[in-house]
C-alpha cells in the first residue's frame, strides 16, 4: 500500500511519523524510568533510617547485659544518632511518635533490667520504616529477600535472643509456667532461624549473577552455628529437667554468641540491600540511556529513509539497466534485477526477472543432461578402479547391471549357480529398505566354479545409468568363521571346566563342614564320657549298698546306725547322679541344638547370647586344651534374632578356631572377646577380636580367598574363613570386614539385620 502513495505524500507520512515517535518516546521514557529511579531512592533513605535504628536496638540489647561494655556504654549516643536520622530522614515516614517513645524506652534500660519494651518499641521504629520507605513492596526476588532479613528477621531474632537471655538469668525456679515458657522461647527461636535460612536461600536463587551468594554465605555460618549450639543448650530434656548453674551459664554464652553473630550479619545484610538498590538504580539510567540512544538511532533512520524513497525512483531503473548489459556481454542468465514494489517499476523487474529465470531453465536442462552422461562414465570408471568385489544390482528385478574386475574373478555369474541365493538377496534389500544402509551382512556366496564360501556384505542404494540401483561390496571371510567356530567350541570347555571346579568347590566347602561337625561330635563324647562315668560310679556304689543293707534286713541285723549310714551313702549317691546326669544333659542339648543348625538352613527366632553360650559350650573341648586362652563374651540380654542359627553357629566355631589355631602359639596365653552390639535397632554387629600375633598386611587382602592358608601340610584347608565370608554375605545378608596388626590382634567385625529375608544356600565364589 505505501509502494503506491505519491512521493509527496510518502515524505509527509514519514515526518509526521517521525516526530510523533520522538515526543512519545522522549516523555514517557523519562517519566517510567524517574518514577522507578525516586520509588529506588526512597528505599535507599528507608535502609539508612533502619540503620540508625539497628545500632539503637543492639545498644539496647547490650545494654541489658552490660556486654559488651563499651557498646553498652554507647547508648546515649545511639539513641542521639536515631533521634537525628529521624529529623534527617523521617519526613514522610510517619515515624516521630514511634521514635520519641522507643527513646524514652531506651533511656528507662538498665544492666540487668528489662529491655523487652524497648526493644519492641525500636521494631516498631524497624517495621514502619519498612513499610513507609517502599521497602516491603521492593520488585526484585533478591533485593526483596534482603529486604525481608533486614526488616523482619533479624529485629525478631534479636528480640527473641534477648529475652530468651532474660529469663535464663531472672527466671531461677523450675515451676511449670517457667519451663513453659522458655519451650516456646525455644520454638519461637527454630521458626525465626528456618525463617533466616529460608529468606537468604530464596535471596542467593533470585540473585542472578551470585554476588548475594559470595557476600552473605560465609558472613552466616558463624551466626547458624551459634543458633544451632543455642538450640542444642535448649534441649526439651534440658528444660523439663530444669535449668542447673552450667546449663544456665551455657545458655547465656550461646545467646551472647548469637547476638553478636546476628548484629554482624544484620549489618553486612544492610550493606548488600543498600548495594543491590544502588546497581538496580543505576541499572534505570544505563537503559533511560540507552532508550535515548535507541530513540535517537530510530530517528536517524527515518531521516535516512526519506533519502531513500527519493531515490527509489531512479535506483530500479539503473539497476535493470545495468543488469540487461550484463546478461548481454556475459549470456549469465543467472542475474536478476533486485526492486520490490508495486508500482510500474516493480512490475517491469519482475517481467524482466521472469524471462532471464526461463532462459535460465532452458540453459540448466541442457547442462544436467550432459552432466548425468559425464556421471554415469564417472561412476563406471570408478567402480571399475577399486579393488573390492563391487556388484550394481538393478532395484527393480535384482538383476545384475555392472561388476567390476574383482567382482567377475570372485563371484558365479552363471544363471545355473548364482553368486548370492535369490532369498538371501532378497533378505539383503528388505534389510536395506528397512534401515537405510546395511552393514555386516552374512551370507554364503557362490564362486565362478560353483563352491561356496561365506562373505560378508555392505549394501547402498544409488542411481546408476539413470536407474534405481543398489551397490553391494562384497568381502569373503571364510577364514573369519573358521576361528569364530574355534572360540566357540574353546567357551564352551572353558564354561563346562568352570562349572566342574565350583562342583569341586561346593564338594570341599561341604567336606570341611562336616569336617568341622565330626570335630564337634568326637569333643562333646569325650565331654560326657566325665559325668556319665562319675554317675557310673555313683550308681554302682549305691547298688553296693542298697545290697549291703538289703541283707542285713533280711537276716534281721540292721541296727539304726547301719540305716542311717545307708541313708547318707544313698542322698550322696543320689545328688552326684543328679548333677552328673544334669552336666551330660546340657551338654547333649547344646550338641544336639548346635549339630542340627551346622547342617541345616533352617530359620527360626532365638536368644543370641543363650545361642553364643551353646555354640562355645559345643567347642569346649577344644577350648579346655588352649586353656591358657581364655573366651569373653558381652551380649545384650534378651537380644532376639530371627534368622538362620546354622549360618551363625558355623562362623562363630571358624572364627574361634580360627583364632585358636592361628592367632596364639602353644603355651602363650590369650584372650578371645566375642562382643555384639546394635548399631541401629534393625541391625546387629558381632565382633570377634583376639589379642593374638595379628596378620601379615600382605595376606590381609586373601584371608577370604578360597584355599588361601598359612598352615598348608598342619591340617589348614584354606576354606574356614571362605565358608565364614560366604555364609555372611550370602544366607546372614549382612558384610564382614577385618582389622588387624601384627603383634595387636585381629578383630572381625560382621553387620547383619535382625530379621533376615529368605536366603538360599551360600553361593560359592
Amino acid at each position: 500500500m505505501l509502494s503506491r502513495l505519491k512521493v509527496a505524500y510518502k515524505l509527509l507520512l514519514i515526518y509526521a511519523l517521525d516526530m510523533i515517535a520522538v515526543i512519545f518516546l522522549g516523555f514517557s521514557l523519562a517519566e517510567e524510568k524517574y518514577l522507578s529511579i525516586n520509588f529506588a531512592r526512597r528505599e535507599l533513605v528507608g535502609i539508612e533510617y533502619i540503620a540508625a535504628a539497628r545500632d539503637a536496638l543492639l545498644t539496647v540489647v547490650a545494654r541489658e547485659s552490660g556486654r559488651p561494655a563499651d557498646l553498652a556504654a554507647a547508648l546515649p549516643q545511639r539513641l542521639d544518632a536515631l533521634n537525628q536520622a529521624e529529623a534527617r530522614l523521617g519526613a514522610g515516614m510517619e515515624t516521630a511518635p514511634l521514635v520519641e517513645a522507643a527513646i524514652a524506652a531506651g533511656r528507662g534500660v538498665t544492666p540487668d533490667g528489662d529491655a523487652g519494651p524497648a526493644i519492641g518499641a525500636l521494631r516498631q521504629v524497624i517495621a514502619r520504616i519498612g513499610d513507609m520507605s517502599n521497602l516491603i513492596l521492593d520488585p526484585d526476588l533478591d533485593s526483596y529477600y534482603t529486604m525481608s532479613l533486614v526488616v523482619i528477621r533479624f529485629p525478631e531474632l534479636i528480640d527473641t535472643l534477648a529475652r530468651l537471655r532474660h529469663d535464663a538469668i531472672n527466671r531461677v525456679t523450675d515451676e511449670p509456667g517457667d519451663r513453659a515458657a522458655l519451650a516456646m522461647l525455644r520454638g519461637q527461636l527454630s521458626a525465626v532461624a528456618k525463617g533466616l535460612e529460608d529468606d537468604l536461600a530464596a535471596g542467593i536463587r533470585g540473585n542472578g549473577d551470585g554476588s548475594l551468594d559470595r557476600a552473605l554465605s560465609g558472613r552466616y555460618v558463624p551466626l547458624f552455628q551459634a543458633l544451632r549450639r543455642l538450640e542444642a543448650a535448649l534441649a526439651p530434656e534440658v528444660i523439663a529437667d530444669g535449668l542447673s548453674g552450667g546449663e544456665r551459664g551455657r545458655i547465656i554464652a550461646a545467646v551472647e554468641d548469637a547476638i553478636a553473630d546476628a548484629g554482624a550479619c544484620w549489618g553486612e545484610s544492610s550493606r548488600q540491600l543498600d548495594r543491590l538498590i544502588d546497581r538496580r538504580i543505576d541499572g534505570f539510567f544505563s537503559r533511560m540511556y540507552h532508550h535515548f540512544g535507541l530513540a535517537g538511532l530510530l530517528l536517524t533512520v527515518i531521516l535516512t529513509l526519506v533519502l531513500l524513497v527519493a531515490r527509489r525512483i531512479v535506483t530500479p531503473i539503473a539497476a535493470l539497466a545495468h543488469v540487461a548489459d550484463q546478461v548481454r556481454i556475459s549470456n549469465d542468465y543467472t542475474l536478476r534485477a533486485r526492486w520490490n514494489s508495486g508500482d510500474e517499476i516493480g512490475r517491469l523487474v519482475v517481467a524482466f526477472n521472469t524471462m532471464l529465470e526461463r532462459l535460465q531453465a532452458e540453459g540448466a536442462r541442457r547442462q544436467e543432461m550432459a552432466a548425468q552422461a559425464r556421471a554415469a562414465e564417472a561412476q563406471r570408471e570408478l567402480i571399475a578402479a577399486i579393488s573390492s568385489p563391487l556388484v550394481v544390482l538393478r532395484l527393480e528385478d535384482l538383476s545384475p547391471i555392472h561388476l567390476n574386475g574383482a567382482a567377475r574373478a570372485l563371484l558365479s555369474l552363471d544363471g545355473a549357480i548364482p553368486w548370492l541365493a535369490r532369498p538371501e538377496l532378497e533378505r539383503l534389500i528388505t534389510a536395506l529398505g528397512r534401515d537405510g544402509a546395511v552393514d555386516e551382512f552374512e551370507a554364503e556366496c557362490h564362486d565362478p566354479s560353483g563352491r561356496p564360501f561365506w562373505a560378508l556384505m555392505s549394501a547402498r542404494q544409488l542411481t546408476f545409468l539413470n536407474e534405481e540401483a543398489v551397490l553391494v561390496i562384497v568381502t569373503p571371510i571364510n577364514e573369519r568363521r573358521r576361528m569364530e567356530e574355534e572360540l566357540r567350541t574353546a567357551k564352551i570347555g572353558a564354561e563346562r571346566a568352570l562349572q566342574d571346579l565350583r562342583e569341586a568347590q561346593r564338594s570341599l566347602i561341604q567336606a570341611e563342614k562336616m569336617a568341622s561337625l565330626g570335630g564337634l561330635v568326637a569333643g562333646v563324647a569325650h565331654e560326657i564320657n566325665t559325668p556319665v562315668g562319675i554317675g557310673l560310679t555313683g550308681a554302682s556304689t549305691l547298688a553296693v549298698e542298697t545290697d549291703r543293707i538289703r541283707k542285713l534286713y533280711q537276716a534281721e541285723d540292721m541296727s539304726q546306725g547301719d540305716f542311717e549310714e545307708y541313708l547318707d551313702v544313698a542322698g550322696r549317691s543320689a545328688q552326684l547322679l543328679m548333677s552328673n546326669m544334669e552336666r551330660a544333659a546340657s551338654l547333649i542339648h547344646s550338641f544336639k541344638q548346635v549339630a542340627v543348625d551346622q547342617v541345616s538352613d533352617e530359620r527360626r527366632s532365638f536368644d543370641l547370647a543363650s545361642y553364643i553360650a551353646e555354640v562355645l559350650a559345643s567347642l569346649h573341648p577344644a577350648l579346655r586344651k588352649r586353656g591358657e586362652v581364655t573366651v569373653a563374651v558381652e551380649c545384650p540380654p534378651g537380644l532376639e534374632i530371627d534368622g538362620y542359627p546354622g549360618g551363625l553357629s558355623q562362623v562363630l566355631t571358624n572364627l574361634v578356631l580360627n583364632a585358636l589355631n592361628h592367632a596364639f602359639e602353644p603355651g602363650r596365653p590369650g584372650r578371645i572377646s566375642l562382643i555384639v552390639d546394635c548399631p541401629d535397632p534393625d541391625t546387629v554387629r558381632l565382633r570377634v577380636a583376639d589379642d593374638g600375633k595379628g596378620i601379615p598386611p600382605d595376606h590381609l587382602d586373601r584371608i577370604f580367598d578360597p584355599f588361601f592358608t598359612t598352615r598348608r601340610g598342619q591340617g589348614g584347608s584354606g576354606l574356614g574363613l571362605h565358608i565364614v565370608y560366604n555364609i555372611v554375605t550370602g544366607t546372614l545378608k549382612g558384610s564382614i570386614a577385618v582389622d588387624s596388626e601384627e603383634g595387636a590382634g585381629t578383630t572381625f567385625s560382621i553387620l547383619f539385620p535382625r530379621v533376615a529375608a529368605p536366603a538360599p544356600a551360600p553361593a560359592v565364589v
